[in-house]
């Protein structure tokens, strides 16, 4: 195969934390230049700690990369700039987040002055519940692309079933829709011991409803009796965080329940290790890349019908369940009666599914195949 030059220009990227297509987009580009094709990301230098380098490009192992400093993150014109100055030498641009503003300025300059065919990864930005948020800003955007970007060079990514439809919805039932789910560079997994905890860990946002979890968790004499805790892992540092934190202590659970704020790093990996569950409530997602990370650590998950992840009942790797707090009771009370043994076999079956299902370096064909398709 004739190696590939591919475009990504972002608002931010590895090693920034600072939401899931950060390292989603990583591991793209390191598993591809692993193969020898060219991965050219122009990023923001939001999440960067201060040792980065800003505005210069940097050869790394996961790609040629700059993390710019832009004064108004929401108009990128340092991204789009240092993007636009590559883009000639790119087979494929491939974009993220439909709303993103260097996403969508990148595909109108791209349709009308330079017709590099462009992959777009709507990574969950058009799922309902984001969509509501500047609903009005966000359906101007989407109708400016309809009328401004190159039909024939536009195709969109999906992460699944869910996430293509919502594409069809806004750009057409004949959109040009490539499905692959999300992929991660399985870590080395942590050997440590089991500690009696639930975890969540990822945003702390509405549409997470971790109040059912905690309702759920308040209503169940089993854990209220029980040693386990549950560990909330995100910056809870706004106002549905302030809600959650102030539900907590009118329940009287704030021995029971306790938020940890923002982990990454080795300290993420090992409290995705010891967990006996990673639970996932969200009303939707497109994926959910945390329920991945915790079954690369051997940890099964919970995960709601709103989520992608019928996989973890098929597999014997979780549950996939409704997400209201009835139901969610009923999940934790059988959890919790589980016998060491098959508890065992559980922790088992999530790190055989991780290594089947979700390693970027064993499927990193699929997007060698995606992006072929793109150019013929």
């Amino acid at each position: 195969m004739k190696p590939l030059t591919i475009l990504y220009p972002t608002g931010s990227f590895y090693p920034a934390q600072t939401g899931g297509p950060d390292n989603t987009v990583y591991w793209i580009t390191k598993a591809l230049t692993h193969r020898g094709h060219k991965a050219i990301i122009s990023s923001t230098d939001l999440g960067q700690g201060l040792p980065m380098p800003r505005s210069r490009w940097l050869d790394t192992d996961y790609g040629q990369v700059i993390y710019t400093h832009n004064p108004i993150h929401y108009l990128p014109l340092r991204v789009i700039l240092r993007a636009l100055s590559q883009i000639k030498q790119a087979d494929v641009l491939h974009l993220t987040t439909i709303t993103y503003p260097s996403s969508f300025v990148m595909a109108i300059i791209n349709s009308w002055f330079v017709g590099r065919p462009i992959l777009w990864s709507s990574r969950g930005d058009l799922d309902p519940a984001i969509l509501q948020r500047s609903r009005g800003k966000k359906m101007a955007v989407i109708k400016l692309i309809k009328t401004l970007v190159n039909k024939d060079l536009l195709w969109f990514h999906s992460t699944c079933d869910a996430e293509s439809g919502y594409i069809r919805d806004h750009f057409g039932a004949d959109a040009k829709i490539i499905q692959i789910p999300n992929y991660m560079e399985l870590p080395k997994q942590i050997e440590t011991t089991k500690e009696k905890f639930f975890l969540y860990i990822g945003r702390i946002d509405p549409k997470k409803a971790i109040e059912n979890l905690i309702t759920a968790l308040a209503q169940s004499e089993d854990f209220l009796a029980s040693e386990f805790t549950l560990k909330i892992v995100g910056d809870y540092y706004n106002e549905y965080g302030h809600q959650l934190v102030k539900q907590v202590e009118q329940l009287g659970l704030t021995q029971k329940i306790r938020f940890l704020g923002h982990l990454e790093g080795r300290e993420k990996e090992e409290i995705l290790a010891s967990a006996w569950f990673t639970f996932m409530p969200s009303h939707t997602e497109n994926f959910g890349v945390v329920v991945m990370e915790g079954l690369a650590q051997g940890t099964p998950g919970v995960a709601s019908t709103g989520t992608p992840w019928e996989i973890l009942k098929e597999r014997d790797a979780g549950y996939w369940i409704d997400n209201d707090p009835d139901t969610l009771t009923k999940t934790i009370d059988q959890i919790l009666a589980l016998p060491p043994e098959r508890m065992q076999q559980l922790n088992a079956n999530a790190l055989k599914l991780a290594r089947d299902e979700f390693s970027i370096h064993a499927n990193v064909a699929e997007w060698e195949s995606a992006y072929q398709k793109i150019l013929s």
